[in-house]
């Protein structure tokens, strides 16, 4: 058999089924570190995965393929096959390896990476800094890479190797083999003979919206992104019926000018389970706890995105992330857009963004600058003993809450601030002095949330000594969420519950609303508070609006989720793929979109609408109304 001429092809499918076994290993890897999120996993997920990675390895080893659609006599030496194996080990073993990062990246973004992964670890030094923090925390991916490769190479050795001593396929042969292996090549690196080529959304076929990340794998998620920076272009509705569902656009009818200070703190990770008031007294954050008490809180609020950087944009800009490329580094990161900055300096504030953060982060200090901030305070601006430095994010947040009350007190009146913390990110760095004083829980982030719950306490009993504290609105909410030890938090719809709360000694706001709230929502609730009458623009409503439809909208792993009146709908841009009553299930596992019509129609307008609005503004570059 090994002297047939077809020898070099099967060699060739011996190597793709190898890669094809291990891609599945990796699979089941993802799949058990995270299957406190993704469950439900059935067979057809399994099947469904394996076309997934048969269309992503037929793109990676094009080089490989190519190689041996041609196998004439060159073919047959030393030299020819070991240039097969590394291009077999280095294509195969790269993508392996990005499966395997998502492995532990996943509990952070409930979503594999696509093609801003590269993008944002080049965003700043923050990889280089915290490279030996990952790699001793995840160790263990680096043992599983180690360990594949090992099981691949010895595979191939013994089952994919090539016999030189077989005569090479005549010209004829290879002639006729040549268009055939391109044009299924072709074929499978489209995912079929379909109309379409295998999409990302596609996925969603194989199980439950939880399950679709298991589904697929990273490398195709990467590739088949790098295709899809450009938006489309929706047309739904027609432009007069679109902006009676939904418009961004907006306005308010105010007599005289309020102009409070204005203070939002963006807290990293604070997913709801850290907070006892929402756990039923289980929880890491006492302070936040008695702060929510004394202000006008929203329990069902969530983030409009999963990473810190979808959810800056989202929190100062109204600006929700609903594609898979952030909007700071889209081809639309230059758009013009409105912000509270460019809002209240057009009233005679001051502005200033806070991160203690190493500048350049994540495109932090460009973006706020096009958000229309006066300054941006990053570690490079601290003025404050070295020692403040935790060594591998920026400065620990209680110092750089007290810089930011050093800069206040410098600063004429009204001022807006956005202060973005960083000490309860990985790896969970907190200052010596108060290690073992917080709760470690059950989770590294545990204790860092409890320090810096503490550090928010500390801010909080000093800016009550300042002037201008009485007369400062203070916004209180998350970036995103983090890994989630709940069934619950878990879920499609609680992997974006975070805190949100408005407190204010001035306008005496205390109350408890069970609207539905989103991070879009605070520029226009600002801005209702304060008295604004002049025009702007959000994605999304002032909570203290009750003639506004109150929703969140959120987008992962190629499908929009748009919760309202207390249900989740799910939508990959085709079709519902499921609409769910959160009241009776929270954890999205019976579809009800056959049963409730009304809310079926209701919630679908509503997010294409949304889409429309969001798609149309970013290409055309009219998020700011002329």
């Amino acid at each position: 058999m090994q002297n047939s001429w077809w020898h070099p092809y099967t060699t060739l499918l011996k190597r793709i089924l190898i890669a094809l076994l291990f891609f599945s290993i990796s699979r089941i890897l993802f799949g058990l570190h995270n299957r406190e999120t993704i469950h439900g996993i059935t067979f057809l997920n399994f099947i469904y995965g394996m076309r997934f990675d048969i269309t992503m390895l037929a793109i990676i080893n094009i080089p490989l393929i190519l190689l041996h659609a041609f196998p004439s006599h060159w073919f047959y030496n030393k030299s020819s096959q070991k240039i097969c194996f590394w291009l077999f080990m280095v294509l195969n073993g790269a993508g392996i390896l990005l499966n395997l990062i998502d492995t532990a990246w996943f509990p952070f973004t409930q979503k594999r990476s696509t093609a801003d992964f590269f993008s944002l670890i080049t965003q700043g030094d923050d990889v280089k800094n915290n490279l030996g923090s990952y790699i001793t925390d995840y160790w263990y991916i680096l043992v599983y890479w180690v360990l594949i490769l090992f099981f691949i190479r010895l595979m191939y050795k013994k089952y994919a190797q090539l016999n030189l001593k077989s005569p090479a396929p005549s010209i004829k042969v290879c002639l006729i083999a040549f268009p055939i292996l391109v044009g299924l090549t072709i074929i499978t690196a489209r995912g079929g003979l379909q109309l379409r080529p295998l999409s990302i959304q596609a996925a969603a076929q194989a199980g439950p919206p939880n399950t679709i990340p298991f589904t697929l794998n990273t490398p195709y998620t990467i590739i088949k992104s790098f295709g899809d920076k450009k938006l489309t272009d929706y047309h739904y509705f027609e432009k007069d019926e679109l902006n009676k569902i939904f418009n961004p656009h907006q306005s308010f009818q105010k007599n005289e000018f309020n102009d409070l200070n204005i203070i939002v703190i963006v807290l990293e990770s604070f997913s709801q389970e850290f907070i006892g008031l929402y756990n039923n007294g289980k929880g890491y954050t006492p302070f936040l706890d008695s702060l929510i008490k004394e202000s006008y809180s929203f329990p069902n609020s969530y983030a409009n995105g999963k990473r810190s950087i979808e959810g800056i944009p989202a929190i100062i800009a109204s600006i929700p992330a609903l594609s898979d490329e952030p909007f700071i580094t889209s081809p639309y990161g230059s758009n013009k857009i409105n912000s509270l900055a460019s809002i209240l300096t057009a009233n005679k504030y001051s502005s200033a963004f806070f991160h203690g953060g190493n500048n350049g982060t994540m495109g932090f200090d460009n973006f706020t600058k096009l958000a229309g901030y006066d300054k941006y305070f990053g570690k490079d601006e601290y003025d404050g003993p070295s020692e403040d430095y935790d060594g591998k994010w920026g400065i620990f947040d209680d110092s750089f809450y007290q810089f930011m009350i050093r800069e206040a007190n410098k600063e004429k009146q009204p001022f807006h601030y956005t202060f973005f913390s960083l000490s309860s990110h990985h790896p969970y760095t907190i200052p010596k002095q108060y290690s073992n004083k917080f709760p470690k829980g059950t989770h590294p982030i545990h204790e860092s949330i409890g320090y810096a719950d503490n550090s928010l306490r500390l801010f909080f009993n000093e800016a009550k000594k300042q002037a201008w504290f009485k007369n400062t609105l203070f916004v209180i909410t998350a970036d995103h969420t983090s890994s989630a030890g709940n069934e619950y938090y878990n879920g499609r719809a609680g992997i974006y519950k975070i805190p949100l709360l408005f407190y204010s000694e001035t306008l005496k706001l205390k109350a408890i609303n069970s609207s539905i709230a989103q991070q879009a929502d605070i520029l226009p609730s600002v801005l209702d508070l304060i008295n604004y009458s002049d025009n702007f623009s959000a994605f999304g409503n002032s909570l203290f609006d009750s003639s506004k439809k109150h929703f969140a909208v959120n987008y992962m792993n190629g499908s929009w989720q748009i919760i309202a009146n207390n249900h989740s709908l799910i939508y990959d841009g085709t079709k519902v793929n499921g609409l769910y009553d959160l009241t009776l299930d929270s954890l999205l596992e019976h579809d009800i979109q056959n049963k409730n019509s009304v809310l079926l129609k209701e919630n679908s307008l509503l997010l294409k609408a949304v889409m429309q609005q969001y798609n149309h503004s970013l290409i055309n570059n009219s998020i700011i109304a002329n």
